[in-house]
C-alpha cells in the first residue's frame, strides 16, 4: 500500500516550513538533508550526497522612481546586473531607454491544440474540449530579456500585467545565465499607476536593482533499493524552488519519498529491478544538476530499464475579485511525457484509467521540446525510455505556490498509478524497451505554435 494522503501532504509541510528554497540555499540543503534521512529511515542502501556546483542567486531590491519622486518598489528578475541606470522610460524597447515590456503568459486550448496531438487522454469530464490552461511562460520562454540586450537598452522594466492576478514576483528567467542589463519585476497594479503617472509623456526614471551571484554547491541525493535483475529502474525529482515553492517541486519531492517507502517494502525478490531514487539538484538555475548526474553514472544508462520523474502535483487556481490566487477542487491538467513504446504507453494509460486521474494527457516526449521539460527530461536524449509527470501551473513561478495549491486527491492516486507502471517494467529489459520505441517523424510542436498570448 503507498503511503497515506496526509503522510505524503506532511512531506510537503515539512520541506515549505523552511522558507525559500533556491538552490544553494539554507532550506534548500536542509531538504537535502531532509531527503536523505528519509531514505535511510526506510532502508535504502548507497544513500549520499553528491556535489553539484552552482550559481547561487541572491536578490536585492530593486526600485523605479520617476523624476517627480514617484516610487515602484519591484523584484529583480534573476540573474541580471546588479545596479543604477537612468534614462528616458519607452513602451517597447529602444536604444538608451528604460525598456517597459509587458510580460503575458501563453494560453493553451488543449481541446482545440492538444488532445488530437496526444497519444490519448482521460478526461471522462470533458473538461478539455472548452479548457484553455493559462501555463507560467510568455511566448520568450526564458529569453524575456534578450529583445532589450540586442536593442541596447538601458535597463529593463518588466510589467506583469498579463500574469492575470496581483504579484510583483516571477522567477523568470532561471536559466542561471548571467545578463548584462539592470532589470525588475513590477505588478500589474503598479504597471497601471506608472502609465498613468506618464500620462503618454517622455519621463526619465531611474531603475535600481541589487543582486548577487555567487559560485556554491549543492547536492544530488540518492538511494537504491537492490531487485533482482542487474537493471534498474529510476524514479527521480528535483528538490529546489524559486519560492517556498509547495507545487515546485516539493510535491515532486514528496512522490519520490512515497516511492521510496512503498517499494521499501517489498522484499528483494519480488523487485524485479534495481532501483535508483534521484532527487536531483538546481533545476531553478539551470537544471546543473543534470550533468553531474550523467557524468557520474553513464555506465548506469544502457541498464536503465525505464526513468520516471514526477514534477507538480498543482490545484488548478481562479482568480479572486481582489487578484488573489485560490486554489479549486480540481486538478491542473497532467502531463505524462512517455517514450512512445506502445506497451508502455498502453501501461500509462491503464494506470491512469484505473486510478481515475481525470485531467491527463499521454503525450510523444518531443511534443514541445527536443525532451520534455522536466528535470528528468535529458533521459530522453540519451535514449533511456521515459515516463514524465508534469503539470504547468500559471503560478509555479509566483511566491503564492503554497502549501494550499497542493491538489491533495491527487497525492495517492499519482502514487499508486506510478507503483502500477514500475510493476510493468517486470517482464521488460532495457534492450527490449529500446528495441519497442517507435519513431514516427513527427517534428516537435514549438510553445510558440500550441499556445496563444492570454488578454491583459
Amino acid at each position: 500500500m503507498p503511503p497515506h494522503a496526509a503522510e505524503i501532504l506532511g512531506w510537503i509541510e515539512a520541506i515549505c516550513e523552511q522558507g525559500v528554497r533556491r538552490p544553494g540555499s539554507a532550506a534548500d540543503a536542509w531538504c537535502e538533508r531532509f531527503v536523505a534521512e528519509r531514505f535511510k529511515a526506510f532502508g535504502l542502501e548507497e544513500v549520499r550526497l553528491e556535489p553539484v556546483p552552482v550559481s547561487i542567486w541572491e536578490p536585492g531590491t530593486a526600485t523605479l522612481t520617476l523624476e517627480d519622486g514617484l516610487t515602484f518598489k519591484g523584484s529583480t528578475v534573476p540573474y541580471s546586473a546588479a545596479g543604477s541606470v537612468e534614462a528616458p522610460l519607452v513602451e517597447g524597447v529602444a536604444a538608451g531607454g528604460l525598456a517597459m515590456v509587458d510580460v503575458d503568459l501563453m494560453r493553451l486550448p488543449i481541446g482545440r491544440r492538444l488532445t488530437g496531438e496526444a497519444t490519448t487522454v482521460h478526461d471522462p469530464d470533458g473538461d478539455f474540449e472548452h479548457l484553455v490552461q493559462v501555463l507560467p511562460f510568455g511566448p520568450a520562454m526564458h529569453q524575456v530579456l534578450e529583445p532589450a540586450l540586442d536593442a541596447g537598452a538601458a535597463g529593463f522594466v518588466g510589467l506583469l500585467s498579463g500574469l492575470g492576478w496581483e504579484t510583483g514576483d516571477y522567477y523568470v528567467p532561471y536559466d542561471a545565465r548571467r545578463r548584462d542589463i539592470t532589470a525588475a519585476w513590477f505588478s500589474r497594479s503598479d504597471a497601471a499607476r506608472l502609465r498613468e503617472a506618464l500620462g503618454g509623456r517622455q519621463v526619465r526614471g531611474r531603475l535600481a536593482s541589487g543582486g548577487e551571484v555567487r559560485q556554491g554547491t549543492s547536492h544530488n541525493v540518492l538511494g537504491v533499493l537492490p531487485g533482482r535483475s542487474d537493471e534498474w529502474v529510476v524514479i527521480g525529482s528535483h528538490h529546489d524552488g524559486p519560492y517556498v515553492s509547495a507545487v515546485e517541486d516539493a510535491s515532486g519531492v514528496a512522490l519520490v519519498l512515497a516511492q521510496a517507502a512503498h517499494w521499501s517494502q517489498v522484499p528483494r525478490e519480488e523487485r524485479q529491478h534495481n532501483l535508483l531514487f534521484l532527487v536531483k539538484a538546481a533545476h531553478m538555475a539551470g537544471s546543473a544538476g543534470s550533468a553531474p548526474f550523467f557524468e557520474a553514472h553513464a555506465g548506469l544508462l544502457p541498464r536503465t530499464v525505464l526513468a520516471i520523474h514526477l514534477e507538480h502535483a498543482a490545484a488548478a487556481c481562479d482568480v479572486d475579485a481582489a487578484g488573489r490566487l485560490q486554489a479549486t477542487a480540481q486538478p491542473e491538467p497532467r502531463w505524462w511525457f512517455t517514450s512512445r513504446n506502445p506497451r508502455l504507453e498502453e501501461a500509462v494509460i491503464t494506470a491512469l484509467r484505473k486510478h481515475d486521474l481525470r485531467r491527463s494527457l499521454v503525450l510523444r516526449p518531443d511534443i514541445f521540446a527536443p525532451f520534455p521539460p522536466t528535470d528528468g527530461g535529458i533521459f530522453h536524449s540519451w535514449g533511456v525510455p521515459l515516463v514524465d509527470f508534469l503539470a504547468a501551473p500559471m503560478y509555479l513561478f509566483d511566491p503564492q505556490d503554497t502549501v494550499d495549491k497542493i491538489h491533495v486527491p491527487s497525492l495517492e492516486p499519482v502514487t499508486a498509478a506510478v507503483m502500477d507502471i514500475v510493476r510493468f517494467t517486470a517482464g521488460e529489459t532495457a534492450a527490449s524497451m529500446r528495441a519497442a520505441i517507435v519513431e514516427d517523424g513527427r517534428l516537435p510542436i514549438p510553445p510558440a505554435d500550441l499556445a496563444e498570448p492570454s488578454a491583459s
